[in-house]
């Protein structure tokens, strides 16, 4: 496989000879009401898992799970819904997402407290705000409906869901997802827990990050076929790339070999993209599929169908295998979800594990060869109270 130059990177590795997975190995655990996404901590020997709560966000919690049994060990009270999260586990540190109220957490994992919020932003005059952008009239007037339908008059401008912890250059960086608005990139500084900046020009709806840390580069991706390049250091956005994938919703970085993983997610967005844009936004991609790029460039380099509706990604070196969870579907009152798993040398499948209603987020613990799953309700089991499950899968 050639590779474009600039960038060091060693030579392919063979890949590992892989065992398909069986049931006996294949641990799941009822675990609480929402599970989300998930982080492994050497240094606590724990997984931090976000859980949200929906109906009382003053109850959502931060889980600390034993790896081995996944038994719950503590919960962390947050005080506001909580998503995505980022460790820094030298510093004992553990940032999450409050996305829905402009903040971001900082949670002390030697003593599993919460010990900041940070705020990003203020809640927004939505109205005001779009009668004073400078959009065209359809566009305003298809946002104010939209405000309309779903009761949005105050509120924050921007929601935050994965986020990154670029320990070299003492930042997070959060992508903020524009409510009607371009994105947004927050860029904290972890000396002094503040918000640094927020640097502007991400596009229409960005969620997808993975951090280049020793050369500098942060990669984000929105669902108009775009990644930007951000420098770590000056914070310029040094390159944007138009890209084949229309919808790379998350995404893995092989320092190795310089390549990027993205997932192509696949849902219909067509009629909101094209209200945002302002113009007949042309596809270039069908979606359910995961993406391999060339991380100099952009350029393609494979391609690989998934399940229905990728979402979570996660690169294991080590194996050369990558992991997609597979939601299979949105809104479904029987999910279908699975877990693929691909070699990476070959860009070949290995295996789909069937893993319903909706697997969401992954976690690999190299050491252990062990791969941890957060999976979600579908709507009969939203309807019956049943709990959401981690599953833990042992290669």
């Amino acid at each position: 496989m050639a590779l474009s130059t600039g960038y060091v990177h060693a030579k392919t590795p063979a890949p590992v000879g892989y065992q398909a997975v069986t049931q006996a190995q294949i641990m799941q655990k009822p675990t609480a009401a929402e599970v989300l996404e998930i982080v492994f901590s050497p240094a606590q020997s724990s997984l931090y898992v976000s859980s949200p709560n929906w109906k009382d966000e003053t109850l959502s919690r931060t889980l600390v799970l034993d790896p081995k049994t996944l038994e719950i060990k503590q919960e962390i009270p947050m005080e506001a819904k909580s998503f995505g999260v980022a460790l820094d586990d030298a510093a004992n540190r553990l940032y999450l997402t409050q996305g829905f109220n402009g903040t971001i957490a900082v949670v002390d994992t030697a003593k599993n407290e919460v010990m900041k919020r940070i705020p990003v932003q203020e809640k927004i005059n939505f109205q005001d705000a779009i009668n004073a952008a400078d959009f065209g009239q359809a566009r305003k007037d298809g946002l104010l409906k939209m405000m309309e339908r779903f009761k949005i008059t105050e509120d924050f401008q921007y929601k935050t869901r994965e986020l990154v912890v670029d320990k070299k250059n003492h930042r997070v960086f959060a992508p903020g997802l524009g409510l009607g608005f371009d994105s947004v990139l927050f860029v904290i500084n972890t000396q002094t827990l503040e918000l640094e900046k927020v640097l502007p020009g991400f596009g229409y709806n960005v969620v997808g990050i993975t951090l280049d840390e020793a050369n500098n580069r942060l990669f984000v991706s929105n669902m108009q076929r775009q990644i930007m390049v951000v420098n770590t250091q000056t914070l310029n956005i040094d390159q944007v790339w138009e890209i084949e994938a229309d919808q790379l919703l998350n995404l893995a970085y092989d320092p190795a070999q310089n390549r990027l993983f993205g997932v192509d997610q696949g849902i219909d967005r067509d009629d909101a993209r094209n209200l945002h844009l302002e113009r007949e936004y042309k596809r270039r991609s069908a979606g359910h599929q995961v993406f391999v790029l060339d991380a100099s460039n952009g350029k393609p380099l494979a391609t690989m169908p998934t399940g229905e509706v990728p979402i979570g990604v996660r690169f294991d070196a080590e194996s050369q295998r990558l992991f997609v969870a597979n939601r299979g579907g949105v809104r479904e009152k029987e999910g279908k979800g699975s877990v693929s798993i691909f070699d990476t040398v070959n860009y070949k499948p290995l295996q789909t594990i069937e893993l319903a209603p909706h697997p969401n987020s992954l976690e690999y613990i190299p050491a252990e060869k062990a791969l941890y799953v957060s999976v979600k309700n579908d709507g009969n089991s939203k309807e019956k109270g049943t709990k959401e499950r981690m599953v833990r899968i042992q290669f």
